[in-house]
């Protein structure tokens, strides 16, 4: 399965002001916002990958193989999948209707028959391409962005380029555990 953002502009779901409001850091001092606004994303792409949860509404395609389905329901990778606009399902390269089950987590299951596309002389494989909405904000994930901000911020060791989420508070690390498993 292969997953891509097809939104080209990202609004974060926390500022800057935010950041230094919850750090206590002056919001008039302006000579780190550049870094602030790194680490927020930093934060919000790792806390969206570690919990697979959108936490901003966006824009995605996923592409699956046969071998991706489990007896026939493909799981969108992310969530939580917005109602509007609706799925959109492409079985090897034809529109197709779906059947789906759950409510945030969403499987889906296409109506055709998987098959293979004679190209040529070659013979290619099947594939199934969804195309969805998901996201929403969230308070819990967006107190979590600015804890996860303010101590990728305080512990840099002067090295801006290298964050790390890996030595986390324990009482954090639960509270993102939670937050993935309470979808």
């Amino acid at each position: 399965m292969e997953l891509s953002v097809l939104d080209t502009t990202i609004v974060e779901p926390v500022t800057n002001d935010q950041v230094k409001t919850f750090m206590g850091y002056p919001s008039t001092d302006t000579s780190q916002d550049t870094i602030i606004d790194r680490m927020i994303t930093s934060a919000r792409e790792w806390l969206e990958g570690r919990t697979a949860l959108s936490l901003i509404s966006k824009s995605y395609k996923a592409y699956f193989e046969p071998e991706d389905a489990d007896e026939g329901w493909y799981e969108l990778p992310v969530s939580p999948v917005l109602a509007l606009p609706a799925i959109t399902v492409v079985m090897n390269g034809i529109d197709t209707t779906f059947q789906q089950r759950g409510l945030k987590r969403i499987r889906i299951c296409p109506d055709t028959v998987f098959g293979t596309i004679q190209v040529g002389a070659s013979v290619t494989s099947s594939y199934v391409e969804v195309t969805f909405q998901a996201g929403a904000s969230s308070e819990r994930a967006n107190a979590i962005l600015l804890e996860l901000v303010s101590i990728t911020f305080n512990n840099r060791n002067g090295d801006d380029n290298n964050l790390s989420f890996a030595r986390l508070p324990y009482g954090l690390q639960q509270r993102i555990t939670a937050m993935s498993d309470n979808l």
